[in-house]
């Protein structure tokens, strides 16, 4: 059932507060003694209550690790993930639990958590998000967005982008989607509207498409358009902003990246021309690079082992010092533009836009193999069971043995196109097409 979205919050468990009524009692000094006593004692019950409570609202990593619970999983492109089938054709049915036409269209990729996978799709005039039950592929629920105070009422998306590109994300509390006229969401797993806002509205040559990010108790925004750039940091109980850090790079398409730098954890942008990492906690702006001069479309920075991988569709793939803040190496062939590289045990896989991959030596940058695909990758490599998973346009899956010499397993067939990353959860592949969303498993 259709349900409009309302403006009511729901509000974490935080430790009771207990208070004391005085009366004009005379009881006597140990009588007053005692009853301070089981008050302390009480408040200290409550207090351990409440904060057991608050701590169950929060996911482990353990949980996240369980789940896919963003664009790039729990673990930047990795997953935990086994038993995973190297073979299926999506028009024949090889391979293929199920498959759910989604009813609207979206190029946002699939998320997962507790056998759930929400996405959005969208047009000019509706947005909305849809619940599927992993086992099943049924529809669960579905909720309009719509009536938010100050969503425009129409925005600019070029058709390879369209209304529902950014991906949503959870924190295993909530969920959150934003779409391309600036709205953003929160609702429970369970359907139930917690709070909404418009973003401002975006001025942007292809649409809106920057994905979500929640760390911790903050949801991550980036929101660079030609009219009105900022990052911000918001309440994920509230929407309310924590700090918000205004930019003035132009649009980008790219997704806040968060890194524990030394002691402290920095939230790393890409766009053109520049990269700029922020303080989490404050939103201050703590160093900066140019090295995306050109580069329209930026991929996700990539962060480990002290570098900072950033690259773009027409400015060089480049790996940056965070100490000294300077370029260690940079190559300007197969570098991701839409997607995101995936770095894994001193190697850097890619897949750039035009459908060449290949893999670099992280610390060096040297290229250690090459191919071409027939169509470009706008889907992120994942390493899973073992294997890398590179989907190109075309919904044709390379799956690659990972190392320093290219070694191809296997390619399958979705049968229609794709753009988005998909989400891998257990021995599952969650892929959404451009009409349906697929479950590959044994």
């Amino acid at each position: 059932m259709m349900m409009e979205i309302c403006h009511t919050v729901s509000s974490r468990t935080y430790p009771a507060d207990g208070k004391t009524n005085q009366s004009g009692n005379t009881c006597g000094k140990g009588s007053a003694f005692a009853a301070v006593v089981i008050l302390v004692v009480t408040l200290a019950f409550l207090t351990q209550v409440g904060t057991a409570e608050e701590e169950q609202q929060v996911a482990s990593e353990a949980d996240r690790l369980k789940n896919w619970p963003n664009l790039l999983g729990p673990a930047a492109s990795v997953s935990p993930a086994t038993g995973l089938l190297m073979k299926w054709n999506g028009e024949s049915g090889e391979g293929i639990k199920w498959k759910t036409r989604i009813p609207l269209p979206g190029y946002s990729s699939p998320i997962f958590w507790d056998g759930k996978l929400y996405l959005t799709g969208a047009n000019a005039s509706t947005r909305v998000v849809y619940c599927i039950d992993s086992e099943s592929g049924g529809i669960v629920w579905e909720r309009r967005v719509e009536n938010i105070p100050g969503s425009p009422d129409s925005v600019r998306v070029a058709e390879g982008t369209g209304y529902a590109a950014p991906t949503m994300a959870t924190d295993g509390v909530w969920i959150f989607a934003s779409f391309a006229n600036g709205d953003l969401a929160a609702f429970d797993l369970e359907g139930s509207p917690v709070w909404s806002k418009n973003l401002g509205k975006p001025e942007n040559l292809y649409g809106h498409a920057s994905s979500l990010v929640t760390h911790g108790d903050d949801l991550l925004i980036q929101y660079d358009q030609q009219n009105t750039g900022y990052v911000a940091a918001l309440d994920v109980a509230t929407g309310e902003e924590r700090w918000k850090t205004i930019r003035e790079f132009g649009s980008s398409w790219s997704m806040p990246k968060v890194a524990m730098i030394g002691a402290r954890e920095e939230v790393i942008l890409a766009a053109e021309p520049t990269v700029v990492s922020y303080d989490l906690k404050s939103g201050k702006e703590l160093w900066r690079l140019d090295c995306l001069r050109y580069g329209e479309v930026t991929s996700v920075p990539v962060y480990g082992d002290g570098l900072v991988y950033v690259s773009a569709d027409s400015a060089n793939l480049s790996a940056i010092d965070v100490k000294t803040r300077e370029i260690v190496w940079e190559s300007g062939f197969s570098k991701p533009g839409v997607s995101t590289a995936l770095l894994h045990e001193g190697l850097l896989y890619c897949g750039s836009d035009d459908g060449s991959f290949a893999c670099y030596d992280a610390k060096t940058g040297e290229e250690l193999w090459a191919d071409f695909a027939d169509d470009g990758f706008y889907a992120s490599p994942i390493l899973a069971d073992g294997k890398i998973y590179m989907l190109d346009r075309s919904g044709t899956m390379h799956i690659l043995k990972p190392g320093r010499e290219l070694e191809v397993l296997g390619q399958s067939v979705l049968g229609e196109e794709a753009s988005a990353t998909p989400a891998v959860v257990g021995d599952s592949i969650y892929i959404r097409g451009l009409k349906h969303l697929f479950r590959i498993g044994p």
